[in-house]
C-alpha cells in the first residue's frame, strides 16, 4: 500500500511533507529567534524540536532569500549532506541570482540542486516536483519561487511570498488542472503604521483604516482550480515592549483570510485549512489538530503570554543591541557611508526618493540623506539640507550595532521609526525593497557576510550563533508536539 502525502505544519512559511519520496523540509525558520534587525518573531511559535525536524530527512526546499525563509541559526541545525533544492533565476543572472546558493555552500551544504522555472525532478525517483517561478507584471521581485508536488494521492502548491498574476497562474491551471491544496501567505507585513511616528492614538486610527489587499490570495481563488486553501506565512509578532504595539497595528490573521473567502467567494465552496505549529493535514484525513485552538479575536493576549515566557531571550537580545560602541558615531559613520557609496550596485534603481536618516541620542543628532533616481542612481550624502520623502529616525545604539556588523542596515526601518513629509506614493515602496535588496552588498543574513566588500574587518564572515540566546527549558512548548507522538504511539498499538 502506497504511502500518502503527510503536511505537518512547522511554523511560518515552513511545512514538512513526508511522503513515498521521502521527508522534505520547506523554507525551514524552524526555532524561536527572531529576524529583521531582531526585531520581529512568529505567534503562535515554533514547538517541533528541531532534532525531529531534521532527521530523517531527504530533501530541503528554499523559495527565496528573505530572512524568514533563509533563516541561518536555523539552516545550521540541519545535517549538511541534506539534498538542497533552490529556484535557478533565469530570468536575472548575475551576482544577485547567486546569494542563496553562496550561503548554502558557505555553510557546508554540498548536495545543492539548482532548478529551472517550469522544470520537473522526479523527488526519489517517483514524485514530480516543479518549480513555478515569479510572474512578470511584479517584475522587481524576479527573486522568489513556488513549486507543485505531484504525489500519488494529492497535488500540493506552495506559493509561499511568490507573487503571481493571470499569465503565471494560466500556464500552472494548463499545466496542473486541479489542486487539491493550495499553500499562500495570508498577510505580509509594512512599516505602516506600526513604524511610524505618531501617537499611539492615530496610529490605532489609522490601523483601523489600513486596507488589506489580498491580491496574492485572491489571484489564487479567482484563477486556479483550488480544492482547499491553506493560510500561513503571516504569523509576525513582536515582543520587545517598544514594539508591541505593532501586533495591532501591522498584521492580519488567517481568521480575517478565512472571512474574507467565505464572504466574497462562497459560490467557489472552498475548504480554508488553518493549520498551527504541529498540526497535520492528509487528504484522507484531513485536518489533525494538535495545537491547542487560537482566539483570534484575543490574539494579542495570547502573544504578551508568549513575551512573557521568552522574555529572558528578549532582554538579551535588547541588552546586546543597546551595548554597541557609541564612541566616534559620526567619524565611523562616515566612513561606512563614503565605503557604501563606492561599492553599492546601482542597478534597478528605476524610482525617485529621498530618504533622510536621523540619528538620534546623547553621542549622534546627525544625519544623512539616500538619493535615488534613475539617472544617478543610488548615493548617500552628507550636508543635506534639502526637502524629503520620509525620514527615518534611529536610536543611536541601534545605528552603533550597524556599524559593529551586529545588525545589517537593510532591515533598521523595522526597528526605527518612519516620518512621512510627502503623501505616500509607490515609488517610495520601491524604494524600501531597493533598500532591503541591495544596501548591504548582496548579504541578506548578519549570520553570513558573504560578500566580503561589507564590514571587511570581521573576519568570521559565517557566524550561525551570532544573535542566538538559547533559553531554558525552550522546547516545553514542545507539548502539542509529544500529544500527537503519543496519540500516534497509542493509533499503532
Amino acid at each position: 500500500m502506497k504511502q500518502p502525502l503527510t503536511v505537518t505544519y512547522v511554523s511560518h512559511a515552513s511545512i514538512l511533507l513526508d511522503g513515498e519520496f521521502g521527508r522534505l523540509i520547506c523554507d525551514p525558520w524552524i526555532l524561536n529567534e527572531p529576524i529583521y534587525t531582531f526585531t520581529t518573531w512568529k505567534f503562535p511559535a515554533a514547538v517541533i524540536p528541531p532534532e525531529e525536524l531534521t532527521a530523517g530527512l531527504d530533501y530541503l526546499y528554499l523559495s527565496h532569500p528573505h530572512e524568514d525563509h533563509l533563516h541561518i541559526p536555523s539552516l545550521d541545525r540541519f545535517p549538511r549532506d541534506v539534498e538542497v533544492l533552490l529556484p535557478e533565476y533565469t530570468s536575472n543572472p548575475g551576482l544577485r541570482a547567486q546569494t542563496v546558493e553562496r550561503t548554502f555552500r558557505e555553510l557546508g551544504f554540498h548536495r545543492v540542486r539548482k532548478i529551472r522555472p517550469w522544470e520537473t525532478v522526479m523527488l526519489d525517483g517517483n514524485t514530480p516536483f516543479t518549480i513555478i517561478p515569479a510572474c512578470k507584471m511584479k517584475w522587481w521581485d524576479w527573486e522568489n519561487s513556488g513549486f507543485v508536488l505531484e504525489h500519488h494521492d494529492c497535488k500540493l502548491l506552495n506559493m509561499n511570498d511568490c507573487p503571481s498574476d493571470p499569465e503565471l497562474y494560466a500556464e500552472v491551471d494548463r499545466r496542473f488542472g486541479e489542486i487539491d491544496i493550495g499553500f499562500v501567505q495570508y498577510s505580509g507585513v509594512s512599516m505602516f503604521p506600526g513604524c511610524y511616528r505618531m501617537p499611539k492614538a492615530d496610529m490605532r486610527e489609522a490601523s483601523a483604516k489600513r486596507k488589506i489587499g489580498w491580491t496574492q490570495q485572491k489571484n489564487m481563488v479567482e484563477l486556479l482550480r483550488v480544492r482547499r486553501l491553506a493560510p500561513f506565512a503571516g504569523d509576525f509578532a513582536w515582543l520587545d515592549e517598544r514594539m508591541t504595539h505593532c501586533n495591532w497595528a501591522n498584521r492580519a490573521t488567517p481568521k480575517l483570510f478565512e472571512d474574507f473567502v467565505r464572504t466574497n467567494y462562497p459560490e467557489k465552496n472552498i475548504d480554508i485549512v488553518i493549520m498551527y505549529p504541529s498540526d497535520t493535514w492528509t487528504r484522507q484525513r484531513g485536518l489533525e489538530r494538535n495545537h491547542p485552538e487560537i482566539d483570534w479575536n484575543n490574539y494579542v493576549e495570547e502573544i504578551e503570554r508568549l513575551r512573557q515566557r521568552l522574555k529572558p531571550k528578549i532582554d538579551a537580545l535588547r541588552r546586546w543591541i543597546d551595548s554597541s560602541d557609541v564612541r566616534d558615531l559620526r567619524s565611523r559613520s562616515e566612513r561606512f557611508i563614503a565605503h557604501l557609496n563606492q561599492w553599492i550596485h546601482q542597478g534597478d534603481v528605476t524610482f525617485r526618493a529621498r530618504i533622510r536618516v536621523t540619528v538620534e541620542g546623547p553621542n549622534s543628532g546627525f544625519s544623512f540623506v539616500m538619493r535615488c533616481s534613475p539617472e544617478t542612481g543610488f548615493a548617500a550624502a552628507w550636508g543635506d539640507d534639502q526637502p524629503v520623502d520620509q525620514e527615518l529616525f534611529v536610536r543611536e545604539a541601534l545605528w552603533a550595532a550597524v556599524l559593529d556588523g551586529k545588525v545589517l542596515l537593510n532591515n533598521i526601518q523595522w526597528a526605527s521609526e518612519n516620518h512621512e513629509h510627502v503623501p505616500f506614493r509607490l515609488e517610495l515602496a520601491h524604494f524600501w525593497f531597493w533598500f532591503e535588496t541591495y544596501i548591504d552588498l548582496n548579504n541578506r543574513n548578519p549570520q553570513a557576510l558573504v560578500d566580503r566588500a561589507l564590514h571587511p574587518q570581521i573576519a568570521q564572515r559565517i557566524r550561525p550563533g551570532h544573535s542566538v540566546f538559547p533559553l531554558d527549558g525552550e522546547w516545553e512548548l514542545a507539548a502539542p508536539w509529544r500529544r500527537r507522538e503519543q496519540r500516534d504511539l497509542k493509533k499503532a498499538l
